[in-house]
């Protein structure tokens, strides 16, 4: 069963919104709008249930900066 990701964060050096979303599962992911790079680094619980605990890496369109972030 896949799974949407939605992405949304600003750029570390000009604040421009980067957006994207991917679907993944089990043995892919797809993204879609911005190409991010994500890696699943594990799950944790809490009141609202189980999530993935992840690192994405993704590139500012706007000026070209990569950006790394922990969600």
């Amino acid at each position: 069963m896949a799974e949407t990701i939605r992405l949304r964060v600003k750029c570390h050096a000009c604040s421009n919104l980067i957006e994207g979303t991917a679907k993944y599962g089990s043995g892919h992911f797809v993204p879609e709008g911005i190409v991010f790079e994500f890696v699943a680094v594990g799950k944790v619980e809490g009141a609202q249930g189980r999530r993935v605990k992840a690192e994405v890496t993704c590139t500012c369109p706007n000026c070209g900066v990569k950006c790394k972030y922990s969600v």
